[in-house]
């Protein structure tokens, strides 16, 4: 009995101590979450708002909208990846945010960050829709996101790349 204890545990030691393979690597979620499905093709996903009035928007409703490419350095992913944005100045426009304003941008597991509009649009903030020409996931920060270009003054501010954006809303 000892001895199938020993061997157990040996088999275990050894075992954990192996290198995980280049095929699990390779999968790993760099946000550290599981798989998540996307969102319905009429399901809301964001929403802009400064006192009562707001915007909201499906996927498809984000994607009509005047967008662009940008090619950045991802800091949390820690390569450089291609997004498709549209400027938050264009959400700000549409419900009247002015540059003074406090804007709060809500994640969907509750993460806020608090700046005014002109910091946003300073630091040339985008909404990113996309990411490599696909849909970005809910595990991976999606299905939007705040992201900000390599010559960003919040480039390095981290708490502002807010992920799997739901809201962004100004008190009136």
């Amino acid at each position: 009995m000892k001895r199938t204890i020993a061997l157990v545990a040996t088999a275990l030691v050894l075992t954990s101590a192996l290198p995980i393979s280049a095929e699990a690597a390779s999968t790993t979620n760099p946000y550290g979450t599981s798989t998540v499905d996307p969102a319905g093709p009429n399901e809301i996903i964001f929403t802009v708002a400064k006192g009562k009035k707001s915007v909201s928007f499906t996927a498809a409703k984000l994607a009509a909208l005047k967008h662009s490419e940008i090619s950045i350095f991802e800091p949390f992913v820690k390569k450089r990846e291609s997004f498709t944005v549209i400027p938050m100045k264009t959400f700000f426009a549409m419900v009247g945010i002015s540059p003074k304003d406090l804007v709060s941008t809500m994640a969907l597991n509750d993460y806020k960050f608090d700046a005014t509009a002109k910091t946003f649009t300073d630091g040339s903030g985008y909404i990113a829709i996309a990411r490599d020409g696909k849909a970005i996931s809910y595990d991976e920060g999606g299905p939007i996101r705040i992201v900000f270009p390599d010559s960003s003054s919040l480039k390095k501010n981290l708490d502002a790349w807010n992920w799997s954006l739901m809201k962004m809303a100004a008190k009136s």
